[in-house]
């Protein structure tokens, strides 16, 4: 017989945990492309509305998205945070993404262009109500970044 403290016992395989952590890498890739879906979203209101042309509409001018090459990098920063296929990469992608959504809530909120916006379009206009929606989905990709930047710190 074993002693007290269970030692040489077979204990059932706990997949919770690893269930959880590869659960919120999946959220947070899920959230990113979402994000990136957002995005050019937000590029068809601006040529709908006429505010961009084609050529600007997901260019780095542009005021109803963030750029198209800016949203392609923050969605491989969130596979590389959320598959965490080599542990310190996983980490600074993590860093990183959450760096990246930080200044694009801080730039979209206070940059003028969504101000502007409400100024001339009032509140209930596509671009302000897309806005809102983009800076939303924005602050959940950064809060999932920095929950799997703490998680992959912990295993480390």
């Amino acid at each position: 017989m074993d002693g007290p403290s269970g030692e040489g016992v077979p204990r059932a395989w706990d997949g919770s945990r690893a269930e959880s952590r590869m659960a919120l890498g999946r959220a947070l890739i899920l959230a990113m492309l979402t994000l990136l879906a957002c995005d050019v979203i937000g590029g068809f209101i601006a040529v709908a509305s006429g505010v961009d042309t084609w050529d600007h509409a997901w260019g780095f001018d542009t005021e109803y998205t963030v750029p198209l090459p800016v949203g392609v990098v923050q969605l491989a920063l969130a596979w590389l945070a959320g598959r965490n296929v080599r542990p310190p990469v996983g980490l600074i992608a993590a860093v990183l993404l959450s760096t990246f959504c930080l200044a694009s809530l801080l730039f979209g909120s206070f940059d003028g262009d969504l101000r502007g916006n409400i100024a001339s379009a009032g509140w209930w206009s596509w671009g302000v109500v897309w806005g809102f929606v983009l800076l939303l989905v924005t602050g959940v990709v950064g809060v999932l970044a920095v929950g799997q930047a703490k998680r992959l710190r912990r295993q480390r």
